[in-house]
């Protein structure tokens, strides 16, 4: 039995094949037609690593990118219906928490990671400008709506003291699979997907397209940050590096930047114990010497990972099939 999501996803591929053979009032006055598009641009991601409660600075903090490929087909003058393929990733760092209120435990923490989603996606789309009977008479500028869903594949991994990237699934670094933790998480996901774009007529067959679309998983796990820290004498059985992975907080340098972050745990170690020397190094304090203690929140499970992704298109409007006159 397929699980749920793939029903789902399943069930959403099919009604998006059916809908051009819906008899629609408006298709007597509308010639259907398809469209292959070429995307490009940026991705960001929000999550344990990257505050929703800061959506600016989370959007810029880490900004990486996205390429993908789409068929789109529209069957009336307002509705389409599109599958892609794309290629996105997306990296937070606990690093960029560095001396903003209210999260410097976040900095204290020293986690990132990074992510290459492989994500094949069917949306729905709905044309604010309804388009003319023609697609070569089509507008010079038009704005659309679209929503759906999206299933990919991901792999989170993060880079070790030595600088060295490893796959963090694999290490169970909350104690996945052990008794008494959660069960290891999946390679594959879904997200919803909302968004809206901007086409710009170029000439008959080509389009400018700009597009921003938002993708709210339905894991936890895009960072390998969920939960609580396990007890690192249960973790010894995974081996040393998921005990170093799983707890990075008493790092002198920040691994994913090289950056040290001696000045910024010293700023996080007098907030906590204001008396403080703040001359002694601050990884000996009884604050980072208990930091990632069994069972203390090392993430937030109150929402889902999420990312956005800006691209620009390259749309091409496929030539439809000239029909000969029936006599």
């Amino acid at each position: 039995m397929l699980p749920r999501t793939n029903n789902i996803f399943c069930q959403c591929i099919l009604l998006l094949l059916l809908l051009p053979n819906i008899s629609w009032g408006q298709n007597k006055f509308f010639v259907p037609h398809n469209t292959l598009t070429f995307g490009i641009g940026s991705s960001s991601y929000y999550g344990d690593l990257s505050s929703y409660s800061r959506p600016i600075q989370s959007t810029l903090d880490e900004v990486r990118w996205n390429v993908g490929g789409y068929y789109t087909h529209y069957f009336t003058s307002r509705w389409g219906a599109r599958v892609g393929l794309r290629y996105v990733r997306i990296a937070g760092n606990d690093f960029n928490m560095q001396g903003v209120d209210g999260k410097l435990d976040r900095f204290a923490r020293n986690l990132h990671f990074r992510n290459d989603l492989k994500e094949l996606s069917a949306v729905g789309i709905y044309n604010l400008n309804p388009a003319p009977r023609y697609y070569n008479k089509r507008q010079v500028f038009s704005t659309y709506l679209l929503g759906g869903i999206a299933v990919f594949l991901h792999d989170p991994m993060a880079k070790t003291p030595t600088g060295e990237w490893v796959k963090l699934r694999p290490l169970n670094t909350e104690g996945q699979g052990l008794p008494g933790y959660d069960s290891p998480y999946k390679a594959w996901a879904a997200a919803g997907v909302a968004g809206a774009g901007v086409r710009f007529k170029l000439n008959d067959q080509w389009d400018l397209g700009l597009e921003g679309l938002l993708q709210y998983s339905f894991t936890d796990y895009l960072d390998d940050i969920k939960g609580s820290y396990a007890n690192p004498n249960d973790l010894a059985i995974y081996g040393n590096l998921t005990v170093t992975m799983a707890n990075r907080s008493r790092e002198g340098v920040d691994a994913y930047t090289g950056k040290n972050r001696t000045a910024g745990v010293r700023e996080y170690v007098l907030d906590k114990q204001p008396n403080f020397d703040p001359s002694q190094d601050p990884f000996t304090s009884a604050t980072m010497q208990n930091y990632g203690r069994t069972g203390q929140l090392r993430g937030s499970s109150q929402l889902k990972d999420s990312y956005m992704t800006m691209s620009i298109h390259l749309i091409y409007h496929l030539p439809n099939a000239i029909k000969c006159p029936r006599y």
